[in-house]
């Protein structure tokens, strides 16, 4: 669904209900549902460029020799896990599961696409807590292999662990208070609200 579709939705003449309180929920959740589809294209856009950035300084260093690949071979599912889910992100993003809207449909049907947007980022956000979850031991893994090969010391080897965990910590818990804060909340107003309308249709 792009933005005309859905904005074309909410402006369909069926959406003018006498409650003036609905018609301020409708715009307020088409206004969620369109951020929330710029900041997964933001999202996506940012990863891809560090990954790819990411990718071509690690092919370059084995190109050169730097990397012994039967010691540190933990780099490719560093890179590889990111990438597949990165993909994964990327289909769902160009093929969403929110149906696209025609310009009449009712705000009960608008509400039904808000709260399918909102599971599939709660889908997302799970998505991305299983691939933090992933690359913890890969991570442990690589900075061991770097340590072993003699790339780092035992010092640089503690800074790399605080700094890599401090990292995922942030972002878990940036994840986990979208997810608990904004998305779980948005998701159970929606439910009411649509059981409230269709109870009185």
């Amino acid at each position: 669904m792009n933005l005309n579709e859905m904005e074309n939705a909410w402006n369909s003449p069926r959406n003018n209900l006498p409650s003036v309180e609905q018609q301020q929920l409708a715009q307020q959740f088409t206004r969620q549902m369109i951020r929330r589809r710029r900041f997964q294209a933001i999202w996506l856009t940012n990863t891809f460029f560090w990954l790819t950035l990411i990718t071509l300084v690690a092919f370059r260093t084995i190109a050169a020799g730097k990397v012994n690949l039967g010691q540190e071979w933990a780099l490719f599912p560093l890179l590889i896990v990111p990438w597949a889910f990165v993909v994964h992100f990327l289909r769902r993003y160009l093929k969403p599961a929110v149906p696209g809207l025609s310009g009449e449909v009712s705000v009960a049907d608008s509400f039904r696409a808000a709260l399918n947007s909102n599971r599939t980022e709660q889908s997302h956000l799970k998505r991305v807590g299983v691939l933090f979850a992933i690359m913890i031991p890969f991570l442990a893994l690589a900075v061991q292999q770097l340590h072993a090969a003699g790339k780092t010391s035992s010092r640089e080897m503690t800074c790399m662990a605080v700094f890599f965990g401090a990292v995922l910590l942030i972002s878990g818990s940036g994840i986990a208070a979208r997810y608990f804060g904004r998305v779980l909340p948005q998701q159970r107003k929606l439910s009411k609200l649509l059981t409230e309308m269709t109870g009185q249709s």
